[in-house]
C-alpha cells in the first residue's frame, strides 16, 4: 500500500502504527523488545520513527501484536521508505537548526498545514528578499557568509514547491505585518507575496488584529500538519534557538487545534485580511 508523500513521512507513519497496534495489543515497549531480542530503546526508535525495523522484524512485531493480516503492507512501506527518492536532497554542510531537517520531509509530504505567525511570516510564505533578511537578522547573519545566507535562503525558495499541492491556512498577528524586515521595501514586497500567494489559491491567509485582545495563541507560534494517511493525527513543529521541537501526542495535536480554532474565530475574514495587508504594503511603498 504506497503512500504518496515523502519517505520521512512513511517512516513516521510507521512509527505511529507500531505504537498504535502495541499498545492496542496490551503490550509494553520491554515485551516487544524481548519479542525480537532487542533493547526497549531500539522499540522506541522505531515508534518514533528515528529507525525502521528490518522486514523480519516488523514480521515479528505484528504477529506478537495480532495483525499479521498488515505484514504485506507494511513491507511495502518499509520498502518504500528505504528507496523512494526524497523531494530534495538537504546539503549536510548547511548549518540547520536542530530537528529541521526532519520537519522538512514531514512538510514536503504534508496536505495540510495550519501555521501561527506571531513573528514573523513563516519561511514557506516569505519572498527571496524577506527571506535573505531574515537569515540575516535572527539566524546570526553577522557571523554568516553571503554564500551559507544565500545557500539558506535557496533552501527556504525551494520548500516553497510544496505550495503546488498543500492547502496552507496563516493565521498572522497583524503586528508582523508592520515589523519592518530588511527595510519598508522589502517588507513591502512581502506583504504583496502574500497577496498574490492568496490570489493563486490553496493559500488562506487571515490577519489576527491588535483589537483581538488576549488569546491562546499568545503561548507562540506552531505549525500543525496534516498527512494524507488514514488515522495519522498530524504532528505540531515549535521552534526556538535551540531547534526544532514535535509535539505528536494526540492530546497535544487536539489541543493545539482547538487553539488554532479560536485563532481563525477571533481572525479577520478573508477578505478583509487581504484588505488589511495591502493597505499596511501601500503605506509602506507609496
Amino acid at each position: 500500500m504506497p503512500l504518496s508523500t515523502t519517505p520521512t513521512v512513511v517512516k513516521r507513519y510507521i512509527g505511529f502504527e507500531l505504537q498504535r497496534l502495541r499498545e492496542q495489543a496490551a503490550k509494553s515497549q520491554p515485551d516487544a523488545a524481548r519479542e525480537i531480542d532487542t533493547s526497549k530503546a531500539k522499540i522506541s526508535h522505531f515508534e518514533s520513527g528515528r529507525n525502521l525495523p528490518s522486514l523480519l522484524e516488523a514480521e515479528r512485531l505484528l504477529t506478537f501484536y495480532g495483525t499479521p493480516e498488515m505484514i504485506d503492507g507494511f513491507k511495502d512501506l518499509i520498502v518504500q521508505a528505504r528507496e523512494a527518492p526524497s523531494t530534495f536532497d538537504l546539503d549536510p554542510s548547511l548549518d540547520l537548526a536542530p530537528g529541521f531537517s526532519m520537519y522538512v520531509g514531514l512538510e514536503q509530504g504534508a496536505s495540510r498545514i495550519f501555521t501561527y505567525n506571531a513573528l514573523v511570516v513563516t519561511g514557506l510564505l516569505q519572498c527571496r528578499a524577506y527571506a535573505a533578511a531574515t537569515v540575516r537578522g535572527y539566524l546570526g547573519g553577522d557571523d554568516l557568509s553571503e554564500v551559507q545566507v544565500e545557500e539558506l535562503v535557496e533552501l527556504r525558495m525551494k520548500r516553497q514547491v510544496a505550495l503546488d499541492r498543500l492547502e496552507v491556512t496563516a493565521v498572522i498577528n497583524e503586528g508582523v505585518l508592520h515589523q519592518q524586515v530588511g527595510s519598508p521595501q522589502v517588507t513591502a514586497e512581502q506583504l504583496g507575496h502574500l497577496l498574490g500567494l492568496a490570489d493563486r489559491g490553496g493559500v488562506t491567509i487571515r490577519v489576527l488584529p491588535f483589537a483581538s485582545g488576549a488569546h491562546a495563541g499568545m503561548h507562540g507560534p506552531f505549525t500543525r500538519l496534516e498527512f494524507p494517511i488514514p488515522r495519522d493525527p498530524g504532528v505540531v513543529y515549535l521552534e526556538d534557538i535551540p531547534g526544532g521541537r514535535y509535539r505528536d501526542d494526540t492530546e497535544d495535536i487536539d489541543n493545539y487545534r482547538a487553539v488554532g480554532d479560536q485563532l481563525l474565530g477571533l481572525a479577520l475574514p478573508e477578505r478583509e485580511s487581504l484588505t488589511l495587508i495591502d493597505t499596511i504594503r501601500r503605506d509602506l511603498a507609496p
